[in-house]
Order: C-alpha cells, then sequence, then structure tokens
C-alpha cells in the first residue's frame, strides 16, 4: 500500500500531538515545586527535605535590564578574547625567550690556534695565563742592595 504524503503529512502529526499531550500530562504531575534534600535538589518530595518556592518575583523591566547586562558582559568578554588573541598572534612572531632563575653561564675560554687554524687546545695543555702586580706602563722597581739595608 502506497501512502500519499498528505497521509503521512496527517498521521505523524496526530503521532506528535499524542506524545506531546503525554508529554504535558506528565510534566504537569511532576510540577509540585522543587525540593531540597541535602545539598541536591529534585522534584520529588524526599524524607526531610524541604519544598522551594522559585517564582521570580521580578517585573518586566528587571528583567530586561538583567539580560542587557549579561549581554553588555558578553560583549565586553568577547571583545577581551579578541584582543587576547591578536596579542598571541604576534608575539607569536616574536622569538622565544628563556625566563629563569639561573645564572648565565661563564664565557667561553679563547682558545689557542695553531698551525693549521684549527681551533682546538692540544691534549694536557692549558691556556697561559700570565700574571703581573705591576702596572705595565709603569719602570720596574729597583733592587734594593744589602750594604743600603745594613747602612740604616
Amino acid at each position: 500500500m502506497k501512502l500519499s504524503h498528505t497521509r503521512i503529512a496527517t498521521r505523524s502529526a496526530v503521532f506528535l500531538a499524542g506524545a506531546c499531550l503525554q508529554w504535558a500530562a506528565f510534566a504537569a504531575d511532576g510540577s509540585n515545586g522543587t525540593w531540597r534534600c541535602g545539598n541536591t535538589y529534585t522534584d520529588q518530595p524526599c524524607q526531610g527535605g524541604r519544598a522551594l518556592d522559585l517564582d521570580d518575583p521580578r517585573n518586566s523591566n528587571q528583567k530586561r535590564d538583567a539580560d542587557q547586562t549579561t549581554r553588555d558582559a558578553r560583549a565586553a568578554a568577547d571583545r577581551l578574547e579578541r584582543d587576547r588573541l591578536r596579542l598571541e598572534s604576534t608575539s607569536a612572531r616574536r622569538q622565544a625567550s628563556l625566563i629563569d632563575n639561573q645564572p648565565k653561564p661563564a664565557a667561553a675560554k679563547p682558545s689557542r690556534q695553531d698551525n693549521y687554524g684549527a681551533d682546538r687546545l692540544k691534549k694536557g695543555k692549558k691556556d697561559p695565563v700570565y700574571v703581573s702586580g705591576q702596572d705595565p706602563a709603569s719602570p720596574p722597581p729597583k733592587k734594593k742592595s744589602s750594604r743600603s739595608a745594613t747602612k740604616s
């Protein structure tokens, strides 16, 4: 049996209306109120629970003002998110920097160059350290003779 489109639509509408009527009856049954049972909320009464009155006492102007405040807060949050994403994209183009509290390593010692131009030290040899206690521009100190020390 082949059904026409109108018959299918009619049967679907009747089926949906019947389902909606059952849901409406169930919703009217469970609309006794809201109960607080300890730290949870339920639509069924419980032992030791108390009924809560959840009516919204605000008038239409107060509801509209609250909705406008919510819209403004969402717009501000969206603006802040766009700014954050823009800043993150510009900072991603920069080179990454390392932030830590460790001291910087000491500068590497200059290496000697051998005859071949390679930067390496011979095994077991250290760079010479030239240390002087005098200023290189001043003349060398005069040596005292042992005779002048005995005269005084």
